[in-house]
């Protein structure tokens, strides 16, 4: 959804047709030439949907490591995921081992996560325990925990 999260997340199969399949907590992984992410999501039955989100990256010849939480207000509707941010928070930021987590580039992540504010996904269930998010050109493939 976001850069992951933020997020966004190929369909490979029909999607289920439950709603409630999503229910849960995922492990999510999307890489990238530039960099990982891997996140813990939880989407709750109320709509809310909480993630650990764990990025690493090589900036501009810096090695970047960070860790965010994400909460959002999530809705699936026809096979399609849609988000609103409620709130970020970076508690790990490091750059070339130094913490950054005070530093103009934290904000500038939390601020990224909060930004699409009409974030949307394509969901395919592959099974019940396996779904892939795919909102960009890179799938977030997703497995039960």
């Amino acid at each position: 959804m976001k850069a992951i999260v933020a997020a966004a997340l190929v369909l490979l199969s029909a999607p289920l047709s439950s709603a409630q399949s999503i229910h849960g907590t995922w492990t999510c992984v999307r890489s990238t030439a530039d960099n990982d992410a891997i996140s813990n999501v939880t989407f709750s039955e109320s709509g809310r949907l909480d993630a650990l989100v764990n990025i690493a990256f090589l900036g501009l010849d810096q090695e970047v490591v960070a860790q965010a939480r994400y909460r959002s207000d999530y809705q699936l509707i026809n096979g399609t995921l849609s988000d609103t941010p409620v709130s970020a928070y970076v508690s790990k930021l490091s750059i070339d081992g130094q913490d950054g987590r005070r530093s103009e580039h934290a904000e500038t992540l939390r601020q990224a996560l909060l930004e699409d504010s009409e974030a949307s996904a394509s969901v395919t269930f592959t099974s019940e325990n396996y779904m892939i998010l795919s909102a960009d050109k890179v799938p977030i493939n997703c497995v039960r925990m």
